[in-house]
C-alpha cells in the first residue's frame, strides 16, 4: 500500500538529511517570501510573462523541460516554492556529500545556500528560476553519485549533462563544490593517496563524459541541424578558445576582486558585505590552520602539498568558464560556484573534534561570522526586492504616462502604428543607495526596464489591456530616426517627444 511504502521510506532517511530539509526551507522562505508574494518583474520578465524557454541558441538544451516542469508562465509562488523545493534537495546533497553531522553545521550550510546572493539574483528572474535551481541540484547530485560510488561517474555524467545543458556555469559550481569535498576529505578524514586519485579519477571522467556529451549535442546542433548561436556570453566560441593562463590569470583576479572585495579597491564606500568576506578569508586559513594540527597532516607531505594545491586552484575552478572564452561577463547568475569559498570553512568545521584553543577559536568564529554573513545575505535579498518593486512601479508610471500623452495626440488611433525610440532612466537617490549597498546582482540593479519598443507593447498589452502596435523591425525604425520630422523633435517629456508623422505615432524618449 503506498501509506506503508511512504513509511518505510521515512524511516530510512537520516536525520542530518531531516535537518538539512527543513533548514533550508524555512530559510529559503524567510529569505525570500518577498518576491514569491509579489509580481515585480524586470526587464526580461516584462517579456517573459509566458515563455517555453528555448535556450538552444544559448547551448541550453535542456532549460525548456526543466522550466516546463512548472508551466511556462511566470508564476512567483508556484516557480518560488519550486526553486525552494529544490535547494532543500541540494542541501541534502551537500550534507550527504560533505557527510556533515553536526546540526549547526548542517544549519548553516542551508542558511548559505538559500540566502547566498546568487539565489537572490536568480529568483528576479521567477519565469525561469526553478528550472536554474533544478539544474544545479542535479549537478550536484552528478558529483554525490561520483564521490560515492565507483562507477557513479557514468550516471552521474548524464545528470551533468543535463545540468550544464540548462546553464553553463554549473560546471564551475561542480569543479568548485569537488575541490572543497578533496580538501575536506583530506583533512577530516586523511584518506590516503590511492583514495584520492580515485577520487580525481571519477570526478575526471565525470566532467569529461558529461561535458563530452554537451559538446557532441552542441556540435549536432550546430553543424547538422545548422542551429544558430547567439553571440553571447561566448557561446558561439566553444571548442574555439585559444586563451592562455597568462591571459586568464588576470582576469580571474579581477572576478574575485570584483565579487569579493569591490567597495575596497574601488572608488566606492565599503560595505558590511565586503568586511565580512575579508573576515572569511582569515576564516578558511585559520580553518585550514586547525584541520592541519588537529589531524596532523604536517607530518605527511603529500597530503599538505594537495591541499595548498587544492586550495589555491578554487578561484580557477570557480571562473573555468574564462578557459572558454577570455571575453565572458560573470555577471552575478554566473558565479554560483564561489559559494565554496563559504562552504569551506563549514566543512572543516564539522569534523573538528579536539577542544585546543585554535580549534574553539576557529569553531566560534564559524558559527558567529556565519550567522552574521546569512542574516547579511538575507538583508542584501529584500533591499534587491525592494528595488525591484520600486523599479516596477516607476516604469508603470512611465507607461502610464506616454499612454496618456500618445492617446491625447491629433490623429492617434487604435490602428496607428507606434514608433519608439530610446528609454528613459528611472534610476533615483534610493536606486543609487541601493547600489552602494549591496554586490552587484544582475536583475534586481538593471537601471531601465523598458528597454526597447517590446517592453513597451508587452506592457502596454499585457498590464494595460491596450495592444498597440509598435514597430519592431530595426531598419524600419533607423529609416524613421533619419526623417527631418524626428530630428525636429525634442526628447521626453517635452511637448514634441510625442507627434505623428506620415502616419505613425513617434515617440521619442532620448536624443
Amino acid at each position: 500500500m503506498p501509506e506503508e511504502l511512504i513509511r518505510k521510506w521515512l524511516t530510512k532517511i537520516k536525520r542530518e538529511w531531516k535537518t538539512a530539509f527543513l533548514a533550508a526551507a524555512i530559510f529559503g522562505l524567510l529569505t525570500h517570501l518577498y518576491i514569491f508574494t509579489n509580481y515585480m518583474p524586470h526587464h526580461d520578465g516584462i517579456l517573459s510573462i509566458y515563455t517555453p524557454q528555448q535556450g538552444f541558441e544559448m547551448g541550453r538544451f535542456f532549460l525548456t523541460p526543466f522550466s516546463g516542469i512548472g508551466s511556462y508562465f511566470d508564476l512567483p509562488w508556484l516557480n518560488g516554492m519550486l526553486s525552494v523545493f529544490y535547494l532543500t534537495l541540494t542541501t541534502v546533497a551537500l550534507t550527504d556529500l560533505f557527510r556533515l553531522q553536526k546540526t549547526l553545521s548542517i544549519i548553516l550550510t542551508a542558511g548559505l545556500l538559500t540566502t547566498f546572493p546568487v539565489i537572490t539574483a536568480t529568483l528576479s528572474y521567477t519565469f525561469t528560476a526553478d528550472g536554474y535551481m533544478a539544474a544545479s541540484f542535479v549537478t550536484l547530485l552528478a558529483l554525490l553519485l561520483a564521490s560515492k560510488y565507483k562507477y557513479g561517474f557514468v550516471p552521474g555524467a548524464f545528470l551533468l549533462y543535463m545540468g550544464v545543458s540548462v546553464y553553463q556555469a554549473n560546471f564551475p559550481f561542480l569543479l568548485t563544490v569537488a575541490t572543497v569535498f578533496l580538501i575536506n576529505e583530506i583533512l577530516s578524514f586523511g584518506i590516503s593517496l590511492r583514495k584520492v586519485l580515485s577520487y580525481i579519477a571519477r570526478f575526471g571522467l565525470l566532467a569529461l563524459i558529461g561535458m563530452g556529451l554537451y559538446y557532441l549535442t552542441f556540435k549536432i546542433y550546430t553543424d547538422v541541424f545548422s542551429g544558430e548561436l547567439l553571440e553571447y556570453q561566448g557561446v558561439d566560441e566553444v571548442g574555439n578558445s585559444s586563451a592562455g593562463l597568462l591571459e586568464i590569470v588576470p582576469l580571474i583576479r579581477s572576478g574575485m576582486v570584483e565579487y569579493f572585495f569591490r567597495g575596497i579597491p574601488a572608488d566606492m564606500p565599503a560595505n558590511l558585505f565586503e568586511v565580512l568576506n575579508v573576515l572569511l578569508f582569515i576564516l578558511i586559513v585559520l580553518a585550514i590552520a586547525a584541520a592541519v594540527v588537529e589531524n596532523r597532516i604536517y607530518e605527511s607531505g603529500w597530503k599538505l602539498a594537495v591541499v595548498m594545491v587544492l586550495l589555491f586552484s578554487l578561484p580557477f575552478s570557480a571562473y573555468s568558464l574564462f578557459f572558454i572564452s577570455p571575453d565572458i561577463w560573470y555577471h552575478f547568475l554566473m558565479i554560483l560556484a564561489v559559494i565554496g569559498f563559504y562552504l569551506l570553512p563549514v566543512v572543516i568545521y564539522d569534523k573538528l573534534k579536539i577542544s585546543s584553543i585554535l580549534s574553539k577559536v576557529t569553531s566560534w568564529s564559524t558559527v558567529l561570522l556565519f550567522a552574521v554573513i546569512i542574516f547579511n545575505f538575507a538583508i542584501i535579498a529584500n533591499i534587491s526586492y525592494l528595488n525591484m518593486e520600486l523599479k516596477f512601479e516607476k516604469s508603470q508610471a512611465l507607461a502610464l504616462r506616454i499612454l496618456d500623452r500618445m492617446e491625447q495626440t491629433e490623429g492617434f488611433d487604435k490602428d496607428t502604428p507606434i514608433a519608439v525610440y530610446g528609454s528613459v532612466p528611472i534610476e533615483s537617490e534610493i536606486s543609487t543607495l541601493v547600489r552602494q549597498k549591496i554586490p552587484p546582482l544582475t536583475g534586481p540593479l538593471q537601471k531601465i526596464l523598458l528597454q526597447d519598443a517590446r517592453h513597451f507593447q508587452s506592457m502596454m498589452d499585457n498590464f494595460f489591456g491596450v495592444p498597440y502596435e509598435f514597430i519592431l523591425d530595426e531598419e524600419d525604425l533607423h529609416e524613421i530616426v533619419q526623417s527631418a520630422d524626428y530630428e525636429e523633435m525634442e526628447a521626453w517629456p517635452a511637448e514634441s517627444s510625442v507627434q505623428m508623422s506620415d502616419g505613425v505615432l513617434i515617440i521619442k524618449l532620448e536624443e
